[in-house]
């Protein structure tokens, strides 16, 4: 009578002991040479030939994925500027001259709805997110009521 629930126990801890290991293992597949030497307090010598390691992003990313983001080389900028706050709330240039409070606030929902740390979004984007709010409320471009 017992016995079940014992298998059945055990077939599902080695599950989960499995389906985590395969998923750590398909993180660490994809984290660049750097990120794995500086995680192990390894210094990385005579590196130039690894500096293009592209290893995360050819392996995570889609083709429509990469051709985004080649557009825009580089990380954020010090200091925000309104053109970064409108590539970071997704606003396309045709539609800053009707860029309100009710579309920026719109604007800003969908953004921190799509990089939610529930869905795999960091507290650094939502912080730069609402940086980007923050930037376009104070802007001349906005239309205030």
């Amino acid at each position: 009578m017992v016995l079940p629930i014992i298998i059945g126990v055990g077939v599902t801890a080695i599950a989960l002991t499995v389906r985590s290991g395969l998923r750590a293992w398909e993180l660490y597949r994809a984290l660049p040479i750097f990120t794995i030497a500086r995680m192990n307090n390894i210094y990385l010598k005579n590196t130039s030939h690894l500096e293009n390691d592209m290893r995360f992003s050819s392996s995570q990313l889609n083709t429509r994925q990469k051709l985004e983001l080649e557009k825009y080389t580089g990380g954020f900028n010090s200091r925000m500027t309104e053109a970064e706050a409108l590539l970071i709330l997704d606003i396309p240039p045709e539609n800053i001259v009707h860029l309100d409070e009710e579309m920026l606030k719109k604007k800003h929902r969908n953004a921190i709805f799509n990089n939610h740390s529930d869905k795999g979004g960091s507290p650094y984007l939502a912080m730069k997110i609402n940086e980007a709010r923050n930037v376009l409320i104070n802007s001349v471009m906005i239309k205030k009521r």
